[in-house]
């Protein structure tokens, strides 16, 4: 534990729980996948933004679109849990049989060998959430990890509150709309799709990505996306508050 909060705050990042920090939190809680995310619920939590994701692997491309498709059938869904302030596991709700029935099982974790997950909610403003997730491939968490992870949240939480990425002077320059369709943009949606989530028209959606590349100075949406992921808490919840008005 020791060794884990030295590297968090050993030196800055532009990750708020960079890679290093992520491989030794797996490494201690016995987890063979770790990583971080920070997302923030539209419709009444039927459909999600990803404002941050960092994971310690490599992952498929088919795997974010399973994910979009099943998440709600998670059973320890962060729409419902975002402020849980215990470690809370796939096997603290259901059953391994009932778990392992899922289309979200089947879909997103049976192809990795995981059998269970489970997850550290941190503080996040409203209509958000962020949290560390682990799978693993043994069934129920125990009660060491548990523990460990227990006496970990209060210095995570410390740090993720204390954390500040580099912010691009152009994305205080986006107003709302821009910084909606910038968001839906990063997650690979196409211009009919952000429009259609968006309820605006393809045409005012490549209007708006025009205007988001002058500001930021790039040339295309991956750029720009790239610019939003590395500006990190401060350009999230900046959108997040124009989106929800909501005061972290």
């Amino acid at each position: 534990m020791l060794e884990l909060l030295y590297d968090l705050g050993s030196s800055p990042s532009a990750d708020p729980f960079p890679l290093p920090v992520l491989n030794r939190l797996a490494a201690l809680v016995g987890a063979q996948h770790a990583g971080y995310g920070e997302f923030a619920f539209t419709d009444g939590g039927r459909s999600y933004i990803t404002q941050y994701s960092l994971n310690n692997r490599d992952e498929p491309e088919w795997l974010a679109e399973n994910v979009r498709r099943w998440w709600r059938q998670d059973p320890i869904v962060c729409w419902v849990h975002a402020r849980a302030v215990e470690p809370l596991a796939v096997s603290d709700r259901v059953s391994r049989q009932a778990f392992q029935r899922l289309e979200y099982f089947d879909q997103v974790h049976r192809p990795f060998g995981t059998a269970d997950c489970f997850r550290v909610f941190l503080p996040a403003p409203q209509m958000m959430s962020r949290f560390l997730w682990f799978n693993q491939e043994h069934w129920g968490l125990k009660r060491r990890e548990r523990e460990l992870l227990a006496l970990l949240r209060p210095h995570l939480v410390l740090w993720r509150r204390r954390w500040a990425a580099p912010v691009c002077p152009g994305a205080f320059e986006l107003t709302a709309r821009e910084h909606e369709v910038l968001e839906v943009a990063a997650t690979g949606a196409t211009n009919r799709e952000i429009a259609e989530m968006l309820w605006i028209s393809p045409h005012t959606v490549r209007t708006h990505l025009e205007h988001i590349f002058e500001k930021l100075n790039v040339r295309t949406r991956t750029e720009a996306a790239a610019l939003l992921r590395n500006t990190g808490s401060s350009s999230a919840e900046l959108s997040v508050g124009a989106l929800f008005d909501a005061i972290s």
